[in-house]
């Protein structure tokens, strides 16, 4: 598991890791390929996850360009975990929302833009959104809308693991999980896909982490409620909300 749950390892608790997503490769490499060829078109590389970034730098090494050939583009990072990714590789990052979520990458762009014409406030910007298979039309839609040109390839698939979680039921109605997390609102519809018949159930005696509000109202919609969610859509700032929670409910 990431190292940023070590604070919870430290202070006694014990971790079992269960993902219920597994990152692969797009279909095709298409859209992303054409994408890629007319790379010094875009004004903005939008990147939404680490793992975005990872598979369009890797479609960029494979078609025999590299980080030369983004000079010119600003770059912006949903979440500092993405961002480190991305500096990692001597990349600068121009811009990371505050709301770590579609509207607010909504408005921190039109904050960058200026006073511009009413409703045409990105009018002649170009972005690239190298994105997961499933993703929300938010961002792109509200682009158009206000004047943009965007195009948002496929970088990579987000699926569902071969797993069958016995142990995991086990543990669950064992009383063994005091608290689960969820990263996104997939790992929660995975979760319940995988554990199957009384997944729900299962759930109810347990307090549940979500990791920003999108995740949050996947969970709620199913019945259950959320007791832990940071301000900052980011793991870390996830554990430390679990530590807080843990001291109030003296459950640490």
């Amino acid at each position: 598991y990431t190292e940023d749950y070590a604070p919870l390892e430290d202070l006694g608790a014990e971790i079992f890791e269960f993902p219920t997503i597994k990152i692969a490769p797009p279909e095709n490499y298409k859209e992303l390929d054409e994408a890629i060829e007319k790379i010094e078109t875009y004004n903005w590389i939008i990147f939404t996850s680490a793992n975005g970034f990872q598979y369009f730098i890797q479609r960029l090494l494979d078609k025999k360009k590299d980080i030369r050939d983004l000079k010119g583009i600003r770059i912006c990072a949903i979440g500092t975990r993405t961002a480190g990714k991305i500096k990692n590789y001597g990349i600068k990052v121009d811009l990371i929302p505050e709301e770590f979520n579609a509207e607010g990458l909504v408005e921190a762009f039109i904050k960058g833009q200026g006073s511009r014409v009413k409703g045409q406030e990105l009018k002649g910007m170009k972005i690239l959104l190298p994105r997961a298979e499933v993703a929300r039309e938010v961002f792109p839609q509200k682009v158009r809308e206000l004047g943009g040109e965007i195009d948002a390839p496929v970088a990579y698939r987000a699926i569902k693991p071969e797993k069958h979680g016995k142990r995991l039921k086990r543990f669950l109605k064992e009383g063994r999980i005091t608290i689960a997390t969820f990263t996104s609102a997939a790992t929660f519809h995975n979760f319940v896909d995988i554990m199957g018949e009384g997944a729900i159930d299962f759930l109810k005696g347990v307090a549940i982490a979500a990791i920003g509000p999108i995740t949050a109202m996947a969970i709620e919609k199913a019945g259950l409620e959320v007791s832990i969610m940071p301000k900052e859509a980011t793991i870390k700032a996830m554990v430390d909300e679990i530590l807080n929670w843990a001291k109030k409910t003296q459950t640490v």
